[in-house]
């Protein structure tokens, strides 16, 4: 499932946190090449709080930022910002397929079978478990076996 730059720049909390507008993957990329605000970051675990996975999501920030670094800088330098891009985009589209923030939530921060019981988000935290987290998640919106 495809979503747009648009849909992640909102989930990274729009034009009032990120600064511009984000309409297309150009926007998208400049943005990640400056580096993200950690406003940004705030942003996407704000949403996974919400549906009651506050440690975890306070785990996961310390897993993208050293909490000693996140505490002094306001933008993230780019390979944070990279990922937080992709944790973004894999929240859009089960956001998408679910149409429920907190069955999102639970997916993306639950233990899962077909990650050998690890948790999506965590396992997205590398470019190519990214990669693996959005098969499952093809695999299951198509009914396909793994």
């Amino acid at each position: 499932m495809i979503v747009s730059p648009k849909q992640i720049g909102k989930i990274l909390g729009g034009r009032a946190i990120v600064g511009r507008r984000v309409r297309t993957l150009g926007d998208l990329d400049e943005l990640v090449r400056g580096g993200l605000p950690k406003a940004a970051l705030n942003a996407l675990i704000d949403r996974l709080k919400t549906a009651g996975e506050a440690e975890f999501a306070v785990r996961l920030r310390n897993g993208i930022v050293p909490r000693a670094t996140y505490h002094r800088v306001e933008r993230l330098n780019r390979q944070a910002s990279e990922t937080v891009e992709r944790l973004a985009r894999l929240y859009a589209i089960v956001l998408a397929a679910f149409e429920d923030p907190q069955a999102a939530s639970r997916f993306l921060c639950s233990p899962h079978a077909e990650l050998g019981n690890r948790i999506p988000l965590e396992v997205a935290l590398t470019e190519i478990g990214g990669r693996i987290v959005e098969e499952v998640i093809e695999r299951g919106l198509h009914g396909l076996p793994a």
